[in-house]
């Protein structure tokens, strides 16, 4: 079985070609002439009406998805969540014994923390692709989706709707009611909690962040559920691991992909990885001008 790559999905959309997929985003550009006469495209990326509009370019461009998120929330960066899901994908073909062993009947897929759903429709839309592994009609690959905030999940679900037609592989979104994984009555009743795929990008506020919605690049935090917690934003992270390694199938990964700063976080997750008796592997990645790294833990 071989593993494609796809290389123009790691790259964005220079601004005056994102306007062409995204009518919208002409009122946030500035257009100036430099001496040679060449025009120059400018967004102010510190202005989320901004940046809303020109990844949602981004995502139909790049991707041909059609996507909206909410007011409140993280305005996602398309080209990093897909490299995420990328190294995923990957990650799970490279740790199988035997690549036969996706010819198993029944896979399951859990995102934690779905936001506007751009993750899980990102795998939907690209697992098979990646894996070659969709074909067979026994098949049964099922992604699910939780997040705690309800109307997050409306738009998550609209998201998924509105690229049906596009999508390989079904996504259930499920409110979490502020739980991680193992008290999830719906995953308990369809799947006995044992998932071969977890991955999140995490909360990471700490505790003494302010709870509140913050104007541009976090999320609504009104509740700690939502922050992270600890003394770097940690400890979300944490206790997901410790339910995770109980409900991974063999050969089974949990994902995480964090910014850059602090390095401590990283170090406490990476050691709670390895506390919890799970492999360690990790993965620095360059996102535009900014370092991402994405951390795995594998059940062996």
């Amino acid at each position: 079985m071989e593993k494609k790559n796809i290389d123009d999905k790691f790259i964005g959309l220079k601004i005056k070609d994102a306007i062409i997929f995204n009518e919208n985003l002409k009122k946030y550009v500035e257009i100036t002439i430099n001496k040679s006469g060449k025009e120059i495209y400018k967004i102010d990326f510190n202005s989320k009406e901004a940046v809303y509009e020109y990844n949602v370019a981004i995502l139909k461009g790049l991707y041909d998805l059609n996507m909206k998120f909410h007011s409140d929330a993280l305005v996602p960066t398309p080209v990093n969540r897909y490299t995420f899901i990328y190294y995923i994908i990957n990650k799970f073909l490279d740790n199988l014994d035997n690549l036969d062993n996706l010819d198993k009947p029944k896979l399951n897929i859990l995102e934690i923390g779905t936001g506007s759903g751009i993750l899980s429709i990102l795998m939907s839309k690209y697992f098979c692709e990646l894996t070659n592994n969709c074909e067979k009609d026994d098949k049964l690959i099922n992604i699910y989706a939780t997040d705690i905030k309800e109307e997050y999940l409306e738009i998550a679900r609209e998201n998924y709707s509105n690229n049906l037609d596009k999508l390989k592989l079904p996504i259930k979104f499920v409110n979490s009611q502020g739980n991680l994984i193992k008290n999830i009555l719906e995953l308990n009743k369809e799947l006995n909690n044992k998932f071969d795929i977890i991955f999140t990008y995490p909360p990471y506020y700490s505790d003494h962040s302010v709870a509140s919605i913050r104007s541009f690049g976090g999320a609504d935090a009104e509740k700690v559920e939502l922050i992270g917690g600890g003394k770097y934003g940690e400890k979300f992270s944490e206790n997901l691991i410790e339910e995770a390694k109980d409900v991974l199938n063999e050969n089974g990964i949990i994902a995480f992909m964090f910014p850059d700063k602090p390095e401590e976080r990283r170090v406490l997750v990476e050691n709670k990885i390895l506390n919890c008796n799970l492999k360690l592997e990790k993965y620095e990645i360059q996102s535009g001008k900014r370092k991402r790294h994405i951390i795995f833990g594998i059940k062996k």
